[in-house]
């Protein structure tokens, strides 16, 4: 790479500082351009003119402006006819005039302007001498071979031909290494087509010189603009990096607030104005005119590109960061509410559950409880709408795609579950509350109203009336259903609050915040109202129910009374009158008809009475079994009815004919209503058979019965069919109405026997109907019994496989698994046949009982309560039974997953495996650049190689991971492939990071180490050039505020800082690279025979770097020193020819227009005043001069390189200014002698010299003010700089004497033998004086040598220290070693030392020179942040030096803290650089209760070691070594594990 291309990365990355314009060089290399066959044999010379050239482009057109406008030289644009550049010397008259230095200068800047790749092919240089004196061509051409940067394929000398002919032979050519051909105008074509030749040489190439310095004049300017825009812009992209987040709220605002400041400063880069200047440049160098203004295109559009690329990223990353700090800001505040809020549902929990058993002991109190609830619950849901806001806000950073979305879900959800959880038991409390208060309410009102119910039902009169009667009654019946309505909704409330107080716990309300209510005191309190309510029903029911008895009693009485004695007055009204009046029967047929016929007759009156009788009898007979009325009365009233009947049918008897089939017909009758009853009573008791086989039998013997019952009956009604059939056929015989009341008795009998056959198929129907659902039980018990015994067995042996299940052969866990779910599917499809036999059974019991059959089987229990049991326990038993099958499936499940897993794991480390091999085999450690970027690019395409083992790690862990939430039944298997997989891959990650390290930073080693010693090597061919910058200060003008010198100093500065910061990030690199190489070498075995020859080589590249450096920093400081005295000697001549102006134009003006002495004394004392007057300007004059002599006077005593020039200056301004001030005193005396004044001797010495030497640096400073080049703060700046510096040599001097002086003393004494020496500390002068003789030789041979080279370069005396920094590792044992040493001196030494001191009359102690190095470390950080207050900010290293010595102490208390660990096995070099020690508390994420534990951590690059801080036997802390977590390797995230 080309060293200006790597000094422009260097300016856009880490070089900070570097100028793009600064090294541009095009090199002609000795190999690449093209010689004249007789020139080969000067190669090495010209090679040297080839490294001269690389430093051409640091020259800029403003610092050889004079000579490019005097057109001494020009670079045209044209090309020979090879393709060569063209350099042309025009014909002029004042060669001679002409500095050889400025000549020298002009010719290295115009080298440079043609591309690399014309400049190739050699100049052609054309030196036209028309006009020109002859004895001029001889220094023009030798300062051509000696300082021309390039090659020269032919020089061209145009000259008249017979000058030119005559003069030849004196003409040395061969002297010079390049052809040199002499022609005439027109033999210049021959070489050089005209087209390429400008119009002085009759060509016709365009070509505008004033055009093209514009140009260039233009354009260097941008570059150095666009350079400084560039290191800018990356300073801003530094303060937009992304970096830690803040951690709380007010630091994430004020992080907010600073990046937007950051804005306006990244507005104000001045990109724009940049950007437009370059394309007016580029528009500019399109339309010029010669020159290779064209070849300027590429290079502007270039630093254009780059421009608009790091704008671009700036603004990029300043939006990112922004983004970054909002999401930030945003989460630290969702934190904060979330939190406010968590802490009120735990404050308001505590206040809920100190009252939420308590429902209240009447409804008043309860009323209380609900408004106390009912306010609570309304300030919790206000509550919620901040909950509600805060869940919002966490929902929209999601859905934003914030970058802690994780955290804020966790948050969020658990939030969420917190207040669900209270929401639910508010819920659950305002319900229960409303319970409460209905039933206390219904409950107080009930127990209220029981006394007033109890009067109602009490005893009291009974109506007499049957109207009044009967009203009674309904006023009963109804407060008997209201009373009954009062008492079921206090017993259903009590019972629904009792199930709320009783419920188990659900399995989803085990975690609620109620699931450890105790209700205890709140159910007996329900209980205890339930039972008193209870109580008063049964009282109340049982006085209700006598009162009821009685009243009927008494309704029926009345009503059988009355019926009665309508029968008694009819019998003794009109029967008893018949049958006294017919009293005979009648012998004849005649009689016997006409009796007959009149006892018809007296019967269709007399039937209806009969009737009426037998009812009243049936009905007394009825009321007495049944025992409603008093049966006394009843049967007092029944036998007088009965006397009086039995009397008259038996006087009637006799008369009738056809009560003899009556009689018969009621008999039968009478008959089948006793065997109905009979039949009824057994049809309505309960069925019950123990087996199958005995329903079926009662089934059979069900049938039976009903046909008899129907036989028997039909052949009753027959009989009374015949019976009507006979009166019918009767009073058809006899031409009569037949017996209309007999025949409707009759029927009446038939149509009750017909209801009740109706009765007898209705209960027939009934009873078929339980015996089939008794044998459908009877079938389901069987069936359900079989059922549960199988599934009992096959949980018998499930629980005898449970320990039999694991098997390591994959096809049998597989086969295992398949029938175990045959198996479970066979017994789901047998229990689930039975489930619903059982449950069609239950729905048809149900809907029977509906109807109003009871139903009951095993006595006293209920049908459908059998059969539910049935199904619950065969539900239980199916639950029991299907959780062992899954638990069972499970193991198999996973026993096959775990086997899966197993063979994936042996896989993958196989592959692992695979890739450390390949790893391995390529352990080759790069010598040279070519072979690092060959590593590199093999180790990517090993990286590319291992991805898909990468991903199938993933998946193994991933696996793993699901396995483990399962909650596998080998937990420790699968942790131990997770962790194998893990710990390999890790193994493989760790030596591909350390390769991969090792392989970057050895590529940017040597490609930095080549690009600095390729500059250091320009810079030191540069600095070594002679040259005189003084030539340039004609172009600026005797009043010109600024010198051309300055620019030059500033851009040497900027130079000296550039390759400074170049060498120290060589010497990084160059850490780096080996630290990666030591621990290469130790991680990996045979590494290190193979690291000795690449380390010899960075070590050997280290120390021609430095020797370069050193090499470089002196010819750099000769030429500052030049170049401040050519800026002082600019400085002097301006201020000189000013002074020279001012007595030429001012002063001899003056005395030339007031030569009159004056007309009139008047006049002459206005004269007079005048001269006064302009004799205050003309001392200020006279101060300039004295000034300049004084300082005139101090640069000659110094040996100034212009000491010629300057005392020529000061000749000449004293002799003018003597002259006129001897004028200016002869004018004065003659106007004072005009006006007969006497002359004033100190007034006639205003205006002379008394010169008094210059004392010091003051004059300078004093006419450097005056020209404004320097401020007050500067100067003081600079002084205290001085100081520090001068301050920081002495003191190292005094150190180093001080080494040497404890070991010349001290040390010496315990080595030589000569004293007797404590036993305790003879042969341990290394741990009580340490590495100080290491220490001594460093500062002396070294340090203090570097110092001083720095003592005129302050600001750069930070690169001293981070050029040794490595040297400065010694503090670090050094350090590490004082406390031993000092406990030795106090335990061993007593008064040893002293007497040492004494006899060599030190005047510090022992321990005084002990602790000077640790002290001289402190010392250097002092003076360094001292400096670094002087400085300006981002110049120099000094910052850098500072960190350095700052490290120091950090180092030595880590190593330290490092030494005093124990128990680590591990090679502790393998773990990297160590980066923090400190204590912790830590703490077990997997306890339940989390108890701190302080710990000692050790955080290197590559882990992290936990330890435990103990003390040994002796009281002295140590660390024991507890455990170590890999932190330094990303793994894609893979594991991460203790």
């Amino acid at each position: 790479m080309p060293s200006g291309e790597w000094v422009r990365q260097l300016g856009s990355g880490q070089g900070r500082g570097w100028r793009v314009e600064a090294y541009l060089p095009g090199v002609c290399g000795a190999r690449d351009h093209v010689l004249h066959p007789r020139h080969v044999t000067n190669r090495i010379e010209l090679s040297f003119n080839a490294e001269v050239l690389s430093v051409n482009e640091e020259l800029r057109a403003i610092e050889v402006l004079p000579i490019l406008k005097e057109k001494v030289a020009f670079v045209s644009g044209g090309r020979d006819r090879r393709g060569g550049p063209v350099l042309t010397f025009p014909a002029r008259s004042n060669h001679d005039r002409i500095r050889q230095e400025d000549l020298r200068r002009l010719i290295a800047y115009l080298a440079g302007i043609p591309s690399e790749e014309v400049r190739r092919h050699g100049f052609t240089v054309i030196v036209d001498m028309r006009g020109s004196k002859w004895d001029s061509i001889k220094p023009l051409l030798k300062i051509l071979q000696e300082c021309f940067p390039c090659c020269i394929h032919v020089a061209l000398i145009i000259k008249p031909d017979n000058f030119w002919q005559k003069q030849r032979t004196n003409f040395g050519s061969s002297k010079f290494e390049f052809e040199t051909i002499m022609v005439s105008l027109e033999g210049l074509s021959k070489v050089v087509d005209p087209s390429q030749l400008t119009a002085d040489f009759d060509g016709s190439l365009d070509y505008d010189h004033d055009e093209w310095i514009e140009v260039r004049l233009a354009f260097e300017e941008f570059a150095g603009g666009a350079a400084r825009a560039l290191a800018r812009l990356e300073e801003l992209q530094g303060l937009v990096a992304p970096r830690e987040l803040p951690g709380d709220l007010e630091s994430a605002r004020r992080a907010m607030e600073e990046h937007a400041s950051l804005k306006k400063r990244v507005a104000k880069a001045p990109a724009e104005e940049l950007d437009a200047e370059g394309r007016r440049l580029l528009q500019r160098v399109e339309r010029g005119r010669g020159g290779d203004a064209h070849g300027l295109s590429p290079r502007v559009s270039v630093l254009l590109d780059k421009l608009h690329a790091a704008r671009q990223h700036l603004h990029q990353a300043w939006h990112a960061r922004k983004l970054r700090l909002d999401q930030c800001f945003q989460l630290r505040l969702f934190e904060q509410d979330a939190e406010k809020m968590f802490d009120w549902i735990v404050h308001n929990k505590g206040l809920f559950l100190t009252s939420y058993t308590e429902i209240g002991a009447k409804h008043q109190h309860v009323l209380e409880l609900q408004t106390q609830h009912n306010h609570f619950a309304m300030n919790c849901m206000n509550v919620y709408v901040n909950i509600s806001r805060i869940m919002t806000v966490g929902n929209r950073l999601l859905e934003g795609g914030h970058y802690a979305a994780m955290e804020i879900q966790q948050v969020s959800g658990q939030l969420e579950q917190e207040w669900k959880t209270f929401a639910a038991a508010l819920d659950e409390r305002s319900a229960l509350l409303e319970m409460s208060a209905s039933f206390h309410q219904k409950s107080d009102q009930y127990l209220s109203n029981v006394e007033s119910w109890c009067k109602a039902c009490g005893e009291g009169e009974l109506p007499s009336e049957l109207q009044d009667l009967e009203d009674t009654i309904h006023r009963h019946q109804g407060l008997y259903e209201h009373v009954t309505a009062a008492y079921s909704e206090v017993s259903q409330d009590g019972k629904a609050l009792l199930d709320k107080l009783q419920r188990p716990l659900t399995p989803g309300s085990a975690d609620s915040l109620t699931a450890s209510a105790n209700y205890s005191k709140a159910v007996n309190h329900v209980l205890d109202i339930i039972h008193e309510v209870l109580h008063h029903q049964r009282q109340l029911e049982n006085i209700w129910q006598h009162r009821k008895l009685r009243l009927h009693q008494r309704l029926q009485l009345c009503v059988f009374q009355q019926d009665v004695q309508q029968v008694l007055d009819w019998i003794e009204n009109h029967g008893e009158a018949f049958l006294s009046k017919h009293t005979g029967v009648g012998k004849s047929l005649h009689r016997a008809r006409a009796l007959q016929k009149r006892h018809e007759d007296f019967e269709e009156v007399a039937q209806n009475t009969y009737t009426n009788a037998d009812k009243l009898l049936e009905a007394a007979e009825q009321l007495g079994q049944t025992g409603e009325c008093d049966p006394e009365e009843i049967y007092q009233a029944a036998h007088q009815l009965e006397d009086h009947i039995q009397d008259f049918v038996r006087r009637v008897e006799q008369r009738k004919i056809l009560l003899d089939m009556s009689v018969s017909f009621h008999t039968h009758g009478k008959e089948l209503w006793t065997w109905l009853e009979e039949l009824q009573k057994e049809l309505l008791d309960d069925v019950y058979a123990e087996s199958v086989e005995a329903v079926q039998d009662l089934i059979k013997r069900f049938g039976q019965q009903q046909q008899t019952t129907l036989q028997v009956t039909v052949n009753v009604i027959k009989e009374g069919e015949e019976l009507i059939q006979q009166l019918r056929d009767s009073a058809i015989s006899s031409n009569k109405a037949p017996h209309n009341s007999s025949m409707a008795h009759i029927e009446s009998v038939l149509q009750q026997l017909d209801e009740a056959q109706g009765r007898m198929e209705e209960l027939f129907q009934e009873r078929k109907i339980k015996l089939e659902l008794f044998l459908q039980l009877r079938i389901f018990e069987r069936d359900a019994i079989d059922v549960i015994s199988d599934l009992e067995s096959w949980n018998v042996e499930l629980s005898q496989q449970m320990g039999e299940f694991d098997t390591e052969d994959l096809t049998l866990a597989e086969q295992r698994l398949q029938h175990h779910a045959d198996k479970a599917l066979t017994m789901n499809n047998l229990t689930f046949h039975v489930i619903h036999q059982g449950q069609e059974l239950l729905q048809y019991v149900t809907e029977v009982q509906a109807s109003g059959v009871e139903l009951l089987c095993d006595r006293d229990v209920d049908m459908a309560t059998r059969v539910q049991d049935l199904l619950d326990f065969l539900h239980e038993k199916q639950q029991e039974l299907d959780a062992a099958a899954e638990q069972h499936r499970r193991h198999l499940e996973q026993c096959v997953q775990l086997r899966h897993l197993q063979a994936e794991v042996k896989q993958v480390l196989g592959w692992i495996r695979n890739g450390e091999s390949m790893l391995n085999a390529g352990l080759i450690t790069a010598s040279s650049l070519q072979e690092a970027e060959q590593l590199q690019r093999e180790h990517e395409q090993f990286q590319h190689a291992i991805e898909k083992t990468h991903q199938s790690a993933l998946q193994v862990q991933q696996k793993a991971e699901a396995l483990l939430q399962a909650n596998h039944y080998d937990m420790d298997v699968i942790r131990d492939c997770a962790e194998n997989v893990a710990s390999h891959w890790q193994k493989l990650m760790l030596k591909t990071e350390d390769r991969l390290k090792l392989v970057n930073a050895s590529v940017a080693f040597y490609k930095t180490s080549e690009q600095v010693c390729s500059v250091l090597e320009s810079l030191e061919q540069e600095y070594k050039r002679e040259e005189d910058w003084c030539g340039g200060s004609d172009k600026l003008g005797p009043n010109s505020e600024s010198d051309h010198v300055t620019p030059m100093i500033s851009k040497h500065l900027e130079q000296k800082e550039a390759f400074l910061k170049a060498c120290t990030l060589a010497r990084r690199n160059a850490d780096v690279f080996l630290k990666y190489l030591h621990r290469n070498s130790v991680s990996v075995p045979g590494m290190l025979a193979q690291i000795k020859a690449p380390e010899q080589q960075v070590k050997n590249i280290l120390n021609e770097l430095l020797q370069r450096e050193n090499r470089v920093l002196h010819f750099w400081t000769m030429r500052k020193r030049r170049l401040d005295q050519c800026q002082q000697y600019v400085v002097f001549e301006r201020s000189a020819k000013q002074a020279l102006e001012w007595i030429h134009d001012t002063g001899e003006f003056y005395l030339s227009t007031h030569t009159s002495m004056g007309s009139s004394i008047h006049h002459t004392q206005e004269l007079l005043k005048e001269h006064e007057e302009f004799q205050i300007t003309a001392k200020q004059t006279k101060e300039r001069v004295k000034l300049l002599i004084q300082l005139a006077d101090g640069f000659c005593e110094k040996g100034h390189t212009h000491a010629g020039e300057i005392k020529k200056w000061v000749v000449s301004v004293d002799k003018r200014y003597r002259d006129f001030s001897l004028r200016m005193d002869k004018h004065r005396s003659c106007l004072e002698k005009a006006l007969g004044i006497s002359s004033d001797s100190n007034k006639s010495k205003d205006l002379q010299l008394d010169i008094i030497a210059a004392s010091g640096p003051g004059a300078e400073v004093k006419l450097r003010d005056a020209n404004h080049e320097l401020n007050e703060e500067k100067r003081k700046s600079a002084r205290r700089k001085e100081f520090i510096m001068a301050e920081l040599i002495q003191t190292e001097k005094a150190y180093v004497r001080d080494l040497r002086e404890c070991l010349d003393t001290y040390l010496w004494e315990m080595t030589s033998g000569v004293e007797e020496i404590p036993p305790g500390i003879v042969n341990k002068e290394h741990i009580i004086f340490g590495n100080m003789q290491d220490l001594y030789e460093f500062h002396h041979n070294i340090f203090l040598k570097e110092l001083d080279k720095y003592e005129q370069l302050p600001e750069d005396v930070g690169h001293c220290f981070v050029t040794w920094a490595d040297k400065f590792q010694m503090y670090v044992n050094y350090c590490k070693n004082k406390p031993d040493s000092t406990q030795l001196i106090l335990d061993h030494a007593g008064s040893y030392f002293d007497e040492i001191q004494q006899r060599h009359r030190l005047a510090n102690s022992i321990s005084s020179y002990l602790i000077k190095p640790v002290q001289r470390i402190t010392k250097y950080q002092l003076l360094l942040k001292e400096l670094l207050t002087c400085c300006e900010e981002g110049k120099g290293e000094i910052k850098d030096g500072l960190e350095v010595m700052l490290s120091v102490p950090k180092r030595a208390n880590d190593a330290m803290h490092l030494s005093m660990l124990e128990g680590f096995d591990e090679n502790i070099e393998s773990q990297g650089e160590l980066i923090l020690q400190e204590s912790f508390q830590v703490w077990d994420p997997k306890t339940l209760i989390r108890k701190g534990r302080d710990r000692h951590l050790f955080l290197f690059e590559m882990s992290l070691i936990f330890s435990k801080d103990v003390k040994d036997s002796n009281g002295r802390s140590k660390y024991l070594y507890k455990s170590k977590l890999m932190v330094s390797v990303d793994t894609g995230n893979l594991f991460l594990f203790i």
